[in-house]
């Protein structure tokens, strides 16, 4: 009788540890399954938010508005001498549907000229900040205002060093590369084409600053 007890002792422990074993298996897949659960609640919010972003954008878009993108997209990286950097200012600057703003230090390229006066012409917001101490017979700052584009001379009176066209609001050119035959034939120079609207929105903020007090 002793020996049937204890065996009866022995099987039901032996039971209550099994039966511990699945609760502490249970417990812990619960846990999995509510940190799942808040996983997927975020990425449903985050979906949920995408989405309504690009409803936004598409809704933007059906309107006409221009949609800021949010990573920068670089458009081409040109270097001088011979590089292109030239030509992917006038390939830019031909497209150009509503505004061009320049603030330039050097510019004496006709080429960049012919294609600032050729976006003016149809009808596009053309205006442009020179370098005042970069004034000078070969400089293009006479040639554009003589068909009625805006211009204005920097009144720091230390130098106004920028080499930067916003287009339209979204592409933004910029590098060390003047719009002039040094730049062009001889130095090492470098021009980066980016669209994104924020950059664009920084720069502008840039030219309008310069250009309020540009004379």
């Amino acid at each position: 009788m002793i020996v049937g007890i204890i065996l009866g002792y022995l099987i039901a422990a032996e039971q209550l540890s099994s039966l511990q074993n699945r609760i502490q298996t249970l417990e812990t897949q619960v846990t999995g399954l509510q940190a799942d659960k808040t996983q997927l609640q975020d990425h449903v919010t985050s979906l949920q938010d995408d989405k309504a972003n690009l409803e936004r954008r598409i809704s933007e878009m059906e309107a006409g508005n221009v949609t800021h993108i949010v990573e920068p997209e670089i458009l081409a990286v040109r270097f001088s001498p011979n590089g292109g950097a030239a030509s992917q200012v006038i390939y830019w600057l031909e497209r150009a549907n509503k505004s061009v703003h320049i603030l330039i230090y050097s510019f004496t390229l006709d080429s960049i000229g012919d294609a600032i006066i050729s976006a003016h012409r149809k009808g596009v917001d053309t205006k442009v900040v020179f370098e005042k101490s970069q004034i000078s017979e070969h400089s293009q700052f006479f040639r554009l205002a003589d068909v009625g584009i805006q211009v204005r001379n920097d009144t720091n009176p230390a130098l106004m060093h920028h080499k930067v066209t916003i287009i339209d609001g979204t592409i933004v050119l910029v590098g060390s590369f003047n719009y002039s035959n040094y730049a062009e034939d001889d130095n090492n120079e470098d021009l980066l084409v980016i669209r994104s609207y924020d950059v664009a929105s920084a720069f502008e903020q840039e030219f309008q600053r310069i250009w309020s007090v540009g004379r």
